[in-house]
C-alpha cells in the first residue's frame, strides 16, 4: 500500500502536476474525479489543463487510510490542506482515491475531494 501512497502524494508535487506525460501515466484512461470546488474531471480534461496550478501550489496530505476491495482495488482516503507561503495551512479537505491495478501498473481511476472544517497539520511530514 505504500506504492499507492507514494504515488498520491507525486501528484501533489508542483513538478508532476504540469508534466502530462507522468500524470497520463498515473492516472487510468477512465479517471474520473470530483474536485473541491464540485466541478467533474475526466482523463482528457485533467491533462488539457494541466498548467493551470500556481507554481507555488503546494498540498500536506496526512492521516491516510487504505481499504482494499479486490486484490487489485484499493481506496485511499486521507486529510490534505494548501500550504501558503508562511507554511499554514488552508482549504482543507477530505480526499477518497480509487486505485487499480492492470498489467502490473497501479493507475488511479476515481478521485474526490470534499471541504472540511480545518485540521492541526501532524508533525510528521506526508
Amino acid at each position: 500500500m505504500e506504492i499507492l501512497r507514494s504515488f498520491e502524494i507525486e501528484l501533489h508535487q508542483p513538478a508532476i502536476r504540469r508534466d502530462a506525460s507522468r500524470v497520463a501515466q498515473l492516472l487510468h484512461p477512465e479517471f474520473i474525479e470530483i474536485g473541491y470546488s464540485g466541478t467533474t474531471w475526466d482523463f482528457n480534461s485533467t491533462l488539457e489543463n494541466i498548467g493551470l496550478l500556481p507554481p507555488q501550489f503546494v498540498i500536506w496530505s496526512q492521516d491516510f487510510q487504505f481499504i482494499e476491495y479486490a486484490e487489485a482495488v484499493v481506496q485511499l482516503i486521507y486529510l490534505s490542506a494548501n500550504v501558503n507561503e508562511q507554511g499554514h495551512l488552508f482549504r482543507h479537505a477530505k480526499r477518497s482515491s480509487i486505485w487499480v491495478r492492470e498489467a502490473a501498473q497501479w493507475r488511479m481511476k476515481y478521485h474526490q475531494a470534499t471541504a472540511i472544517d480545518a485540521f492541526e497539520k501532524l508533525k510528521a511530514a506526508s
